[in-house]
């Protein structure tokens, strides 16, 4: 099996520049990777694809900066669904906040949503627009980061599984899910694929047992605030990855030491992966 992370550093004076892949030969690859008991380990998950100065949020060229920038990166993307149903990335169902445009998002064919510019989170206009789902899926396939996808409302699953399965990224994609019927449903359609389904309490790890989808195929959304050990213990025991996000929490405290501090408790904490809005301070953090 070769499911190494390929490392390749770059100095530029006294910043250091990561490039690096995910060399998995197969979807089995990915569930090894996954697997507390197989290999655990801390990873950063970029909320929103992780956007700072000059780089939008849901948008490649983020990615890109991402990438240099962080070991192993999960990238949380969300996907949403134009009027002739393209799919694209973008978070809100309105134009405003993040673009040029105004209006719903449903309102635009692909080709009038070409005319937009994207903002970054500054709201500085940048130089950038919108990227289809299938562009980023063609990227992901040479493994420069682990995809989670959010599925906006109203964007058919069945659309999602089958660009991924085209794409041929069930290796490096895992499926975001806010209830059990919806993850059910993924795992119908794709028995194979990883989905992120919400676990943050006894009440809904017996609902996980209860699921029928394998532990393996799961990572568990512990919730916006740190959990009791209890569970990730329990979920530990099961190989089950563990995400919490700090994106309300962490993020907002404003001294760096404070805020990297919080970060490394949740690491010690046993945390596995931290969702984050700042997630190069948050791979910062590490010991």
């Amino acid at each position: 099996m070769k499911n190494l992370i390929i490392l390749i550093t770059f100095l530029l004076g006294s910043t250091t520049i990561y490039a690096q892949k995910l060399n998995f030969e197969s979807v089995e690859d990915f569930y090894q990777f996954m697997d507390y008991n197989a290999q655990p380990k801390q990873l950063v998950s970029a909320h929103r694809g992780g956007p700072y100065p000059e780089y939008p949020e849901n948008c490649i060229p983020t990615f890109k900066h991402l990438v240099k920038n962080i070991y192993a990166p999960v990238i949380e993307l969300d996907v949403e669904m134009s009027k002739d149903s393209v799919m694209f990335l973008m978070h809100d169902n309105a134009l405003g906040r993040t673009t040029t445009g105004e209006g719903s998002v449903r309102d635009y064919t692909w080709k009038e949503l070409q005319k937009i510019r994207l903002k970054d989170d500054d709201g500085n206009l940048t130089k950038y627009k919108f990227d289809r789902f299938d562009k980023v899926l063609k990227w992901t396939s040479k493994g420069y980061a682990v995809l989670t996808v959010d599925v906006k409302k109203g964007v058919p699953f069945e659309m999602i599984v089958d660009a991924i399965r085209k794409a041929k990224v069930e290796k490096y994609a895992a499926v975001i899910t806010y209830n059990w019927e919806d993850a059910k449903l993924v795992h119908k359609l794709a028995p194979e694929l990883m989905i992120s389904v919400t676990i943050m309490n006894n009440q809904h790890w017996e609902e996980a047992k209860a699921s029928g989808i394998p532990f393996d195929r799961m990572i568990a959304f512990t919730g916006v605030r740190l959990c009791d050990k209890a569970l990730l213990d329990t979920l530990h025991e099961k190989g089950i990855f563990c995400i919490n996000a700090t994106f309300h929490t962490s993020d907002k405290v404003k001294d760096e030491k404070q805020r990297a501090k919080e970060y490394q408790e949740a690491w010690d904490l046993g945390v596995d992966i931290i969702a984050t809005d700042l997630p190069i301070e948050a791979e910062n953090s590490k010991k």
